[in-house]
């Protein structure tokens, strides 16, 4: 396999990249700091991060495709099933309580980080696989590069390509998959609790969503979602080049913030995109129920964008928008809010990111071809969300 290496600033351009593709999702952007705290281990040890394009590819090569299932739940699901803590110090704190109000069978303990690695070893069994030959990012967003350090970790690559279309998005039936009608199972979900289940038949991506996440709702927010693919798979019905597409666009918003150049015009370049609003945040809601954080953001016109508001819905990721409370950009075509002046793509999932009076622009990009076609749209789609609201491409609409 051909294969290419990945430096720590390509890593981190995924990162800069991933946050503006993500559409305010794929979880939230760690600090530089956090970055290379988690990199710079594998570096100094002497493993090596990789990135294969998918022509490269065994066909009939596993690979694996790990997916985090999450999002916010209700104050009763936390109260009742522990917050969604996932390291320590907070695991034994929350593991106490579940088994104070529970009771928990004898000898049962903190799973730690082999809860993740025991799901996989389970679905290599059930699936006859080997030793996985790459990693695959289900989605686009700030944390890929955690797929090319654990195939780093093992030897392997990551694939340059994606499910969800060099986006990130708030459900399983969302994928490229789907669309092209690969099978949903057999899956292992896990449990930060150590609980492991095998989900062996579905009737449709939609009922792996929904089962999924309801685990996730009883398991504290959050599950991990384990299934493989072949190689063949992913050249067939993948979406191609998404992880090096994250880092040219990091890379335009590094450079511009090294330049002073502006940031939001160079990622417009780089996405062959469109900037569809200017402006300042005004007003956020937000709350979390089904795994899912839902909520709205309005922004306030300036320059171009004066006397207009924008408004958008998300469920999770950003879906819905509104221009002066007429249907704008909406799913599948992807938007993301950008901060101003650093490019930084803003996270549904950290509150303090949106501050009132915080300068942004919003860019929105066409769909990838697959959500383009008669199925795709028929699977993602503003009604799928509740809003009788017809689609209208983003070309058409700028």
């Amino acid at each position: 396999m051909v294969v290419k290496m990945l430096s720590k600033d390509d890593l981190w351009c995924s990162v800069l990249g991933g946050a503006a593709l993500s559409t305010g999702g794929g979880g939230a952007s760690p600090s530089y700091e956090a970055f290379c705290k988690e990199v710079d281990p594998i570096f100094e040890s002497g493993l090596k991060p990789q990135l294969i394009d998918s022509k490269d590819l065994y066909d009939t090569g596993p690979i694996l495709v790990p997916i985090g299932i999450g999002g916010g739940i209700t104050r009763e699901d936390q109260e009742k099933y522990g917050p969604p803590v996932r390291a320590d110090p907070y695991m034994e704190i929350a593991f106490s309580e579940m088994d104070r109000v529970f009771p928990l069978l004898k000898g049962t303990r903190i799973q730690g980080d082999v809860w993740r690695q025991a799901a996989i070893e389970r679905l290599k069994e059930i699936k006859g696989d080997g030793k996985y030959i790459a990693h695959f990012a289900g989605e686009i967003g700030p944390g890929i590069y955690r797929q090319a350090i654990s195939g780093a970790r093992e030897g392997v690559p990551v694939v340059d390509a994606d499910m969800a279309g060099q986006r990130a998005v708030p459900e399983l039936c969302f994928t490229s998959f789907n669309v092209k009608q690969l099978p949903a199972t057999p899956v292992v979900i896990a449990t930060v609790w150590g609980d492991m289940l095998v989900f062996e038949k579905s009737l449709s991506w939609q009922r792996l969503e929904d089962i999924s996440r309801a685990i996730a709702i009883v398991s504290g927010g959050f599950n991990s979602t384990v299934m493989s693919v072949k190689g063949r798979d992913i050249k067939e019905s993948a979406v191609q080049g998404s992880y090096s597409q994250a880092i040219k666009v990091g890379k335009a918003i590094k450079e511009a913030n090294e330049s002073g150049d502006d940031p939001v015009g160079k990622i417009v370049e780089a996405t062959k995109g469109y900037k569809i609003f200017e402006g300042e945040i005004v007003a956020r809601t937000t709350e979390g129920k089904s795994a899912f954080l839902w909520g709205n953001c309005w922004i306030k016109g300036m320059r171009d964008f004066d006397g207009k508001i924008f408004r958008f819905w998300y469920k999770n990721e950003n879906q819905i928008s509104w221009l002066n409370d007429e249907p704008y950009v909406t799913c599948p075509d992807p938007f993301t809010v950008i901060d101003g002046r650093t490019g930084e793509g803003l996270s549904n999932f950290r509150a303090e990111a949106w501050t009132q009076g915080r300068k942004v622009s919003v860019i929105g990009v066409k769909a990838v071809d697959v959500w383009r076609t008669e199925r795709g749209l028929k699977i993602y789609n503003p009604r799928h969300f509740g809003f009788d609201i017809p689609y209208r491409p983003i070309e058409e609409i700028m």
